[in-house]
């Protein structure tokens, strides 16, 4: 399986579509607040974006598409918000908008290497046809009234979330470096490791005769582009899987602690102090 595939079957993302018609006249569309990763696709008509206070210089027009990964704010406007809309012929636009859910509630370094919010639009690849193949299939459906229409429209967002990661990996510039990580098969294979078996005592030796580099090769790559050292990083990824486990609240403090790598409650307790700033316990009490 390929790096980028086998780092999205961990996030185990769910699709969902809640919203597909038409907005006329005076609208304003924000479906933000729920903590999920929102999407919109414009099937037709066009529209202003506002996320936060900043606007986007150019309208969203059929065929673009804007992903949300962090939940922000934002307004879908019919107009430019300088624009008064009584001297303004309003059109329409139709929308097919969504939401993404994770299996787990750890934080996710795919997620957290995205920025505010990403915009593939349409007439930037005019020799890639994926977002138009897969926006017929997505109006199909919509329009179908077919048994179990609800279920093909969700795992077409599924794809489509693959696809806008795919395309952002590739346009990703040198302040998103950790996103080319997951295009390198040696550090994704690292990685996968590290997320496997968080327990081991992975150091740089063992991890670097895993995926066939010499130790000075692997240590720089991957601190180029994970922007950390792998040491680093397997600590920061026990942390969030302790934090994950404690808030559960099913393990003992023990198992806790051994299936983080950690030999004894007190040395876990210790290294989860310092690096989260909480005491395992305090996080259970939440």
């Amino acid at each position: 399986m390929d790096p980028l595939s086998l780092l999205l079957q961990k996030l185990s993302v769910k699709g969902h579509i809640f919203f597909n018609g038409d907005f006329c006249g005076n609208f304003s569309v924000d479906t933000s607040g729920d903590g999920c990763a929102h999407f919109h696709v414009i099937s037709d008509g066009e529209c202003w974006l506002k996320v936060g206070d900043q606007l986007v210089d150019e309208p969203l027009q059929a065929g673009d598409l804007l992903l949300l990964p962090h939940d922000a704010s934002h307004m879908l406007l019919p107009f430019h918000p300088d624009d008064k809309p009584e001297k303004l012929d309003l059109g329409f636009v139709s929308l097919i908008c969504g939401h993404y859910e994770f299996s787990s509630k750890r934080a996710n370094p795919i997620l957290a290497a995205l920025p505010e919010y990403i915009l593939v639009r349409d007439r930037d690849n005019p020799d890639d046809h994926w977002l138009e193949i897969l926006l017929n299939f997505l109006r199909y459906e919509s329009q179908s009234n077919l048994p179990g229409m609800n279920m093909v429209m969700d795992h077409l967002s599924e794809v489509l979330f693959t696809y806008i990661l795919r395309s952002f990996m590739n346009s990703a510039d040198k302040d998103r470096l950790f996103l080319k990580a997951f295009t390198d098969p040696a550090i994704t294979k690292a990685l996968n490791l590290m997320h496997d078996a968080p327990q081991k005592n992975w150091t740089v030796e063992s991890l670097s005769s895993q995926v066939g580099l010499s130790r000075t090769a692997f240590a720089n790559k991957f601190h180029q582009l994970v922007g950390i050292a792998p040491a680093a990083y397997l600590v920061l990824y026990r942390m969030d899987l302790a934090t994950e486990l404690l808030e559960q609240g099913e393990l003992s403090m023990d198992q806790i602690a051994e299936m983080c790598g950690y030999q004894s409650t007190a040395a876990f307790s210790k290294a989860y102090k310092k690096n989260t700033g909480d005491s395992p316990g305090k996080i259970r009490k939440k």
